[in-house]
């Protein structure tokens, strides 16, 4: 696996390379969570939302113990969601941070562009501490070919997985609440963060929105 450390950008055990965060998201995973996208990707899937994150550059550097303490000073959330980019490039830091949230009795969920069984069998110290760190895992690649209307997976191939048991399947896609939800958070100096799974269609007509046509 390709590590963010060994690749131009954070080149830091202890640091994170992110491209974005949100105090508080509910598109996310279950409950409120806290969410970090982190920059850099090796995988690269066709159709990939975030094609913007792929880049091994330099973006928001913060320390780890930095992130967890701005995480746990937020009220009223259930946890952390990492995201991407592929949060497996930057394991380490990343499992400092989840080690620290689960201290606090909060839970973690992790996507990543990787199978489960990828993961599982990668003996990398590093991956090992994040994957022991997560409770929910939604693991493998973006399919275009197989996109699907699920809450919190992008296509039908990607795997939603309980590794603690202290989120199980049945109560991350609810019956009744299984299809995508697009949520948008609009920052104290204007900007707007679209986050969840929105149609090509919606993005379409923003853009056009901002642009005055």
């Amino acid at each position: 696996m390709v590590h963010e450390y060994s690749d131009p950008g954070c080149r830091s055990r202890s640091r994170l390379n992110l491209s974005g965060y949100l105090m508080r998201s509910t598109v996310n995973g279950p409950g409120t969570r806290a969410v970090v996208w982190v920059q850099g990707c090796p995988l690269r899937c066709k159709g990939c939302f975030n094609q913007a994150f792929w880049a091994f550059s330099p973006a928001h550097i913060v320390p780890a113990k930095e992130l967890a303490a701005r995480i746990l000073t937020t009220k009223g959330i259930d946890g952390i969601t990492f995201s991407g980019g592929e949060p497996f490039a930057q394991a380490g830091p990343l499992a400092d941070v989840a080690e620290r949230i689960l201290d606090a009795g909060l839970t973690v969920v992790t996507y990543s562009g990787y199978t489960f069984e990828q993961l599982a069998s990668c003996h990398d110290s590093d991956c090992c501490r994040l994957l022991a760190a997560t409770d929910l895992l939604i693991a493998g690649p973006y399919r275009e070919d197989l996109a699907c209307r699920d809450r919190y997976r992008g296509s039908a191939n990607q795997q939603i997985i309980s590794l603690s048991g202290r989120i199980v399947p049945k109560s991350v896609l609810p019956e009744q609440d299984q299809e995508k939800t697009v949520e948008f958070t609009i920052a104290p100096d204007g900007t707007v963060t679209t986050t969840g799974f929105p149609p090509d269609s919606l993005l379409t007509q923003m853009a056009a929105r901002c642009r005055g046509e």
